[in-house]
């Protein structure tokens, strides 16, 4: 029996709207606060002026100075983030239940005692222009935002989010004050709230802390747009890999009933590998892929069609082919009860998933009751399974017509990318030294993790059932591995792990792909398969009253695959597309130059030129296929992790019967080059025409595998250095806080069953690459010489011990973490032990860490871009 999802509401004095949802079951809580302010209320000039506010939130408040929001947040356990959207900008927190008032202390400052700073504002420019460069190199983003200018000629939502470049330059402190004084208040907010809580009190808190701030009067007037009365049409030629097209017609806002047979119609193409775009498109090989979505919006939005092309198709082609499939709703090929009726349970499903977790559906409430109301997610399912065939084929008729339409093609322009290497000696720079101050702690509750509690079993072939029962949402998840991945890879064809499992849900015993796609999407299902390197994994959602039936199929997928040589031939088209697709995005040619640096040729994560891996799929045979799988998959090397709302004794019974017969074998012993740090310094510099934003990693071999003595030491260290993110790690705040170069900034080790790489990556302006490299370097020196502080340790550890219960507030991450502790064999206690063995971590250990596994002389550094 799973709980109710009920709403509850309250309303202030003030006019702030607050929404409850109790999950009892749930480790933590999610506190979000959605101000009704976004783009659409930006006027000429001002564009990206509230995703510029967003970002100078996270700075002064009249209690917080400048980064304690961040480090009171993380040295809580917290999770946060924020995002702006055309309709909305929000922000959020999510705790263990006893942190929620520090969310609440946070969000109220942030509502009405935010202190704009020019300082702040001319550093934070720099980081949205390095976002906004990103969004530029990216031939998805481009489109989106010639498309929206072309469909729209008043609207706001004709203006990107982030705004236009000359915009962003010019917004002044004063823009920005105004800007938020005129929005940014409780009766232009809802408070979302939904874990385990209790209602009385955290509605008194809410009160204490937001119920004194004054209302003001919300004054603004949005553009109409006109009705469309022809075909609209714009062509963007830019460097990529891929021709694309996107479709986009004008529909109505989500207050308009008929949004909800357009989200019919929009799923009933986007349904997946059965569905009717896919088979239109994909199957025929005149997209790669195929995405359709109808908008929900506060005013009027669009219905998106988006195909990227196989080389070689026209964008005519593809526009007709696409144009004929929304026709035939109307005359040759109208919906079928049963394709109307799976599509239904497809919604169905899927909206379920999305209240898996207490922010998702916190961000469901929230998202809602911005454009429409928050009773828009309780009445949703029912609205959908209303929608009758005749409201499918009215709304096609009536919104999805030629003359409504805007077309946007997107036409690659590229040379072939050159390359030339640049070395030049480290000369230290006099370091720039961050002032690292304590904050104060608000919350003197003792940090906790709770006891995680599941269940195991290992068949007699071998196979390992780990399970969690979790009554907080009527979904099953699984997460699963097979050990026949690139480990072996040194054994046979690079590729052929990777053809392999690509295979495994192209057709089973008796049923062919299309198929098994229609009974598992039918049922708003999922069951995928993908491989990382270690090992070949494999993922299932469902419903709980699906769970036996698409387990079943996912045993018929894994045990009996019939390798079909017509699907065969599609994949490895499908593959060597892909592979074409990535030569001229900068982060894919950056982490294949980097991974032909660090590992020597052969090595299981030595990553092959993209000319070397299209020559790889092409040699291999049918043949080749079915040999790699009979001597590589094997039940005892199979582990699954499993939570959702079932007894152990059920799922364990429903396993064996599936899995029980599948016979173990005895397996080949991977051969792994053992490989050592390299000697010296090395920079590569890899031209892409016309990328303003070049990716850079910096890194070497990282000597640490999951297993290792010393793995929690680093992680801690890590975290510190840099795996707490852009805003409050150290390379994070030297630069992006300090000196505005990059917006987003990370480390981390590669640690797996055997030692991968440490390394740092970020995207930057081409012109201030080596200046951001000098500065890393710098900051890595100085880290290592200089050690950390005592609050740095605390606040790590706090955070790690703090954040902890999250991940176990889902099904997902819940079965995700029963795999990973199986499959690196941590011990069936670990993940109980986890917060003790962090908090015995002492300064000692973490400089040492440091030492032991940073090496900046010696590091590899690629940077990829528009070097000429």
């Amino acid at each position: 029996m799973v709980f109710s999802h009920k709403t509850t509401e309250y309303k202030l004095d003030n006019g702030l709207k607050v929404l409850f949802q109790n999950h009892p079951c749930s480790p933590s809580a999610t506190f979000m606060v959605w101000y009704k302010v976004g783009s659409r209320n930006e006027t000429p000039g001002k564009t990206g002026i509230s995703h510029f506010l967003e970002h100078l939130s996270f700075k002064k408040t009249e209690f917080f100075d400048n980064g304690q929001v961040v480090a009171e947040i993380t040295r809580n356990g917290g999770a946060f983030n924020a995002f702006t959207s055309r309709d909305f900008t929000s922000y959020y927190e999510s705790f263990a239940t006893n942190k929620l008032e520090l969310a609440m202390i946070i969000e109220s400052q942030r509502m009405h005692k935010l202190i704009l700073q020019e300082d702040d504002r001319e550093k934070e420019v720099g980081v949205i222009l390095s976002e906004l460069e990103k969004n530029l190199d990216n031939p998805y983003s481009v489109l989106e935002v010639g498309l929206r200018e072309k469909a729209y000629t008043h609207h706001p939502y004709k203006n990107p989010i982030i705004g236009w470049e000359e915009d962003i330059k010019s917004i002044t402190l004063d823009d920005l004050n105004e800007y938020y004084n005129n929005f940014y208040a409780p009766n232009n907010a809802t408070i979302v709230v939904v874990g385990n809580f209790d209602q009385k009190q955290t509605l008194e808190l809410i009160k204490k802390h937001f119920g004194s701030i004054p209302p003001k009067e919300i004054n603004y007037k949005i553009p109409k747009e006109s009705s469309q009365k022809s075909t609209r049409r714009t062509i963007i030629k830019k460097p990529g890999s891929s021709p694309i097209v996107k479709l986009a017609y004008h529909i109505p806002s989500a207050q308009n009933k008929d949004i909800f047979p357009l989200i019919v119609f929009s799923e009933m193409l986007n349904i997946g590998v059965s569905g009717r775009t896919y088979q239109s498109l994909v199957e025929t090989q005149i997209a790669t892929d195929i995405s359709v979505s109808a908008e929900v919006s506060k005013d009027p939005g669009l219905f998106t069609i988006i195909a990227t092309l196989f080389p070689g198709i026209s964008h005519k082609e593809a526009e007709k082919r696409i144009l004929n499939e929304i026709n035939s709703i109307i005359d040759s090929r109208p919906p079928t009860k049963d394709e109307i009726e799976k599509t239904k349970r497809r919604i169905t499903s899927s909206f379920e998933f999305n209240r898996d977790g207490t922010y998702k559906l916190a961000y469901l409430l929230g998202y809602y009751d911005t454009v429409d109301t928050y009773k828009f997610v309780d009445n949703y399912v029912d609205n959908i399974q209303k929608v009758t065939i005749d409201e499918i084929k009215d709304a096609v008729k009536n919104y999805l017509d030629i003359s409504n339409a805007t077309i946007a093609d997107f036409i690659p322009s590229h040379a072939e990318p050159k390359k030339f290497v640049a070395t030049y000696d480290y000369t230290p720079h006099e370091t720039i030294h961050h002032i690292y101050k304590t904050p104060p702690i608000l919350i003197e509750d003792k940090i906790t993790a709770a006891p995680i509690s599941f269940s195991k079993k290992t068949l007699n072939n071998g196979m390992k059932v780990l399970f969690t029962e979790n009554k907080t949402s009527d979904t099953v998840k699984l997460y699963g591995t097979i050990y026949a991945g690139n480990m072996f890879s040194s054994l046979v064809n690079p590729a052929l792990p990777s053809v392999c499992g690509g295979m495994l849900n192209r057709g089973s015993k008796g049923k062919s792909k299309i198929e098994i796609a229609d009974e598992v999407e039918s049922r708003g299902a999922s069951v995928g398969i993908s491989n990382i390197g270690e090992a070949v994994n494999f993922s299932l959602s469902s419903t709980t009253n699906d769970f036996p039936f698409i387990l079943d199929i996912l045993a018929k997928i894994l045990m009996e695959p019939s390798f079909p040589e017509d699907e065969f031939d599609k994949y490895k088209h499908l593959s060597i597309a892909g592979i074409r697709q990535k030569k001229y995005i900068p982060a894919y040619l950056a982490r294949l130059a980097f991974s032909q640096m660090v590992y020597p040729r052969h090595h299981v994560l030595y990553s092959y030129a993209f000319s070397t891996q299209e020559k790889q799929i092409k040699q291999i045979t049918l043949d080749d296929v079915r040999s790699f799988y009979e001597t590589f998959y094997s039940s005892n090397t199979v582990i699954l992790g499993i939570a959702g709302n079932f007894k152990a004794e059920e799922v364990f019974k429903l396993v064996e019967e599936r899995f029980g017969h599948w016979e173990p074998k005895k397996m080949p012993e991977p051969q792994i080059k053992r490989i050592s740090l390299q000697k010296k310094y090395k920079e590569k510099a890899i031209f892409v025409e016309g990328k303003t934003e070049a990716e850079v990693i910096f890194g070497h071999f990282g000597n640490l595998a999951r297993k290792d003595p010393d793995f929690h030491k680093a992680t801690v260290m890590n975290f510190i250095l840099g795996g707490s993110g852009a805003l409050s790690s150290r390379i994070g705040k030297r630069i992006r806080e300090d000196l505005g170069l990059v917006y987003s900034i990370s480390s981390g080790f590669n640690a797996l069953m055997i030692p991968g790489s440490w390394s740092v990556r970020f995207g930057v302006d081409t012109h201030y690459a080596d200046i951001t490299i000098q500065a890393l370097k710098e900051e890595l020196v100085r880290f290592i010489e200089e050690g950390i502080t005592d609050s740095e340790l605390d606040l790590a550890k706090s955070c790690l011990i703090g954040s902890y219960p999250l991940r176990f507030a889902n099904n997902s991450g819940i079965a995700k973490s029963l795999l990973i502790n199986e499959f690196y064999e941590l011990g069936d206690n670990y993940l109980n032990e986890y917060p003790s063995i962090i908090g015995e971590i002492t300064k000692e250990d973490v400089n040492q860490a440091a030492k032991k596994y940073i090496h900046p002389e010696v590091a590899s550094v690629v940077k990829a871009g528009n070097f000429k």
